[in-house]
């Protein structure tokens, strides 16, 4: 890669490079850039809301690509440049655009840390990936109906099944959509409870409890953004699915439901009227994230991979970063051991209800949608 000067600057840390059709500012973020990567990106890991708590950070500069537009915000960090935006959608030839205009404003950057959800050989310039994360997407047509007819004939029999047994044991539930606000606290509070009860059946601990203090950040991401799906039952919650809507995209970041209840299917209902709930609202896609992806697949969610990159000046820096190797090296085997145990169990899983449902197969009625 080919490093030059930019064609144009200002005195206000501004530089142009009419070349690469990219502005990048050095010390500021302009007025109206952090509202704009709302809609532009429909991402919510790309939005100041998640920029301040889970990422502990907060932007110092902007790279502005025109001709498509794009708002890469980020800030420095030693010889490091590291770029907020991510799950966020970038052509290879625009990111690599991006990289180029950044690289050339600040010259002892030897490495860009940099998310696409492209292939990275597409970037066409040094670089390592650091990790991978699928985000489990569904992309929504304009009706629930035609949500429900994409559906595999197995779910479509599993939610009629679990939509009588509840009208059935439980005719009084209902749900409800609740901004979070000030609230979350208490609402997080029976969310977990019903986490820690249902994993500690099993023997294991919950990352909640592995990672106290996701409790607070994710507290705070509520104040700011989010909003409660709360199914009730006799006046008492319980269901909680945690959203949060941006841009044309609905995030499904947790969700959970009382033990009582787990034989009624609530888990699977509650994340069936959210699906449905974003689709009557006129959104273009759910993100349903990562992790349990067979169980996903049945709302016809597709996995969006991710690509967590160090993008390097050249090749010399690349070899200088070898440490970092080393890291990414045992993150591959953690995270290979952690995908081994979640196949086995969903394939186990998968198993033994495809026996209950031939056994159940001859008492069930006709295929139409839950109400």
């Amino acid at each position: 890669m080919t490093i030059t000067q930019p064609t144009t600057a200002s005195p206000e840390g501004t530089l142009v490079f009419p070349d690469l059709r990219a502005t990048v500012y050095l010390a500021s973020v302009p007025n109206g850039l952090a509202e704009e990567i709302d809609q532009l990106y429909s991402s919510l890991f790309t939005t100041m809301d998640w920029f301040a708590t889970h990422d502990d950070a907060e932007p110092t500069g902007a790279c502005i690509l025109e001709r498509p537009r794009h708002v890469l915000l980020f800030y420095v960090k030693g010889d490091t440049l590291e770029v907020l935006n991510k799950a966020f959608e970038i052509a290879p030839q625009d990111a690599r655009r991006a990289c180029t205009a950044l690289f050339r404003a600040v010259p002892r950057a030897r490495r860009i840390h940099l998310e696409v959800m492209f292939p990275p050989a597409e970037l066409r310039l040094p670089l390592r990936t650091r990790y991978v994360t699928d985000h489990m997407m569904i992309d929504l047509p304009d009706t629930v109906d035609a949500y429900y007819a994409s559906l595999g004939r197995s779910m479509r029999r599993n939610l009629r099944s679990a939509r009588n047994h509840l009208r059935r044991d439980h005719p009084d539930a209902a749900t409800a959509i609740v901004v979070a606000g000030d609230d979350g606290s208490a609402l997080l509070e029976d969310f977990l409870t019903w986490k820690r009860a249902r994993f500690g059946e099993k023997g294991r601990t919950t990352y909640w409890d592995d990672k106290p203090d996701l409790v607070g950040r994710f507290v705070e991401l509520l104040r700011r953004r989010g909003e409660a799906h709360v199914t009730t039952i006799g006046g008492r919650r319980a269901a909680i699915n945690f959203v949060f809507p941006v841009g044309d995209t609905l995030c499904a970041q947790e969700s959970s439901f009382d033990p009582r209840y787990e034989r009624a299917q609530l888990g699977l209902l509650s994340q069936y009227e959210v699906v449905t709930n974003a689709v009557e609202r006129g959104a273009a896609r759910m993100n349903l994230l990562w992790g349990s992806a067979s169980h996903k697949r049945h709302f016809g969610a597709v996995a969006h991979r991710a690509a967590a990159l160090s993008v390097f000046r050249d090749q010399t820096a690349r070899l200088w970063s070898l440490n970092e190797a080393a890291g990414v090296g045992r993150r591959r085997l953690r995270r290979a051991a952690h995908a081994y145990y979640w196949k086995t169990r969903h394939a186990a899983g998968d198993a033994v209800r495809a026996r209950r449902r031939r056994a159940a197969r001859d008492a069930r009625g006709g295929d139409t949608p839950p109400a």
